[in-house]
């Protein structure tokens, strides 16, 4: 079930939106080597077309001819490795010795060229995993650690940013870096010094998008800790990964890859009011610009509009009315995704004459104290409940964007939002709005029906205030609204 608590997760772990829907034919198989969802990236050995639901993995599915002679899972190069790694490498690490040049050459031109190592790519996940263990856990000198943790990052790098490099080698690489941990090797620590060459690699609009994805999902890993311990570590994080954030942030969309630059957007404008705290003038702008850019994802432009009311200040200097009424009809747009699916749906009903939706939602239950017989907005004649018709995972969505868009408008102390530069009457129409958003947010995420979805748009909504109580004329003795045309259900 989905509670509060997930409702309020960080930016970065929220519910994967999106308002524009891309079929998996739709991917190019390049982009299909990443797969991702909320920060989680998994390299595929091969590169391959996105698998409709029930296939193969993509390492499970690889060709048969790629893969090396005998056991794929015991290549020859790489059983090596790991066996001279524990005599000539690990052993004098793991009793308190220095990192030798030895021991650097054994990382950079043994281990870590076995990412590219042709032979190992129905392995290549396993291989990397296995790479931080060998190179870097175990290892009990402070110095030692800090100098191994660097040859395989910079290694690392290198193969990253070589395009003679296979794609999957490149990703892998770049996994691996996000991947190093603090020397306890404790599950979800990082090595901090790992912030600039993930940055530098993320905020690198020359590289192949997906060895950024990459990149930056290493990078929201950093976020996140640097976030939870606060003090000098998000003063580093700071300072190594803004450049790079910022440069996202104002990047022109790309028409060859729209869902990674989506994405590399999204995952930035969520760690934006990590690296700072306060928007200068040319970032405040560039933020008012993407959340009013109608050809950007929803996702991202909810994404902006709070990241701009959280940073927003008088020096920031944007047009505060203009702002809000963006905001405002930013959840609008938000609340019109589901109003479409809700009418599409039950065209379908109307085409087909059938009762039952397809949006998997449960039955809406009788209100408590209704008199049998009694109808409701949602249910048939005589109290017979109907299906709900948009799904649960897009109302949920809409529930965290309506909460996001509230505290981008007003948080619920006044002290942030991007009305409280705001004063009298504007400030004031501004709060109402915020309240509202936050309601409707909230009851979604309670109840997630259809009928929420209606109300809050006839509230929100510009022209629809008349029609509040009953959107769609459902009750009993209130006609429906004419029809148009061009709408089988007269009405947006």
């Amino acid at each position: 079930m989905f509670r509060p608590s997930s409702l309020f997760a960080p930016a970065g772990a929220a519910p994967r939106p999106g308002s524009r829907r891309r079929s998996a034919a739709g991917r190019s198989p390049r982009w299909a080597a990443v797969l991702f969802a909320t920060g989680l990236i998994v390299a595929t050995g091969s590169l391959v077309p996105a698998q409709e639901e029930g296939e193969g993995t993509a390492q499970e599915g690889a060709d048969e001819e790629a893969k090396p002679a005998g056991d794929a899972t015991r290549n020859a190069a790489w059983t090596k490795i790991e066996q001279d790694a524990e005599k000539s490498y690990r052993e004098p690490l793991k009793t308190g010795g220095g990192f030798s040049p030895a021991a650097q050459d054994f990382v950079v031109k043994k281990a870590m060229p076995q990412l590219a190592n042709d032979a190992n790519r129905p392995i290549l996940d396993r291989v990397r995993k296995k790479m931080r263990d060998i190179l870097v856990v175990g290892i009990t000198d402070d110095r030692a650690f800090d100098e191994a943790s660097k040859a395989v990052a910079d290694a690392a790098v290198t193969i990253a940013k070589n395009p003679e490099a296979s794609l999957a080698a490149r990703v892998n690489a770049m996994l691996l870096v996000g991947e190093l941990r603090a020397k306890d090797n404790k599950d979800g620590t990082v090595w901090p010094a790992a912030v600039s060459q993930l940055a530098a690699v993320a905020g690198d609009a020359t590289l192949d998008p997906s060895v950024r994805v990459a990149a930056m999902a290493g990078l929201v890993r950093h976020a996140d800790v640097a976030k939870r311990t606060g003090g000098d570590r998000q003063t580093e994080f700071a300072k190594g990964a803004r450049p790079a954030i910022l440069a996202i942030v104002a990047e022109k969309p790309s028409v060859e890859q729209p869902v990674v630059s989506d994405w590399l957007a999204s995952r930035a404008l969520s760690i934006l009011t990590t690296v700072l705290k306060s928007s200068p003038k040319e970032l405040a702008a560039t933020l008012v610009g993407v959340m009013n850019d109608k050809d950007r994802s929803l996702d991202v432009r909810v994404r902006a509009a709070a990241a701009l009311g959280a940073t927003a200040t008088p020096k920031s200097e944007i047009q505060a009315v203009e702002a809000t009424n963006g905001v405002t009809e930013l959840a609008v747009a938000v609340l019109e995704v589901d109003e479409g699916i809700l009418r599409d749906r039950r065209y379908e009903q109307q085409i087909t004459g059938g009762g039952g939706g397809t949006g998997g939602g449960g039955m809406m239950p009788m209100r408590p104290g209704m008199p049998p017989g009694m109808s409701m907005p949602g249910m048939g004649g005589g109290g017979v409940a109907v299906p709900q018709l948009v799904p649960d995972q897009s109302l949920r969505r809409t529930a965290w964007r309506l909460v996001t868009l509230a505290d981008a408008l007003l948080t619920e102390d006044g002290k942030a939002g991007v009305a409280a530069l705001l004063s009298g009457d504007d400030k004031a129409a501004s709060q109402s709005y915020a309240e509202l958003f936050r309601k409707y947010g909230l009851e979604l995420d309670e109840k997630r029906t259809d009928d929420v979805i209606l109300e809050a748009l006839a509230f929100i909504r510009p022209g629809d205030d008349e029609e509040a109580a009953t959107p769609d004329g459902d009750a009993e003795g209130t006609p429906a609204k004419p029809a148009d045309d061009n709408d089988p259900f007269g009405g947006k």
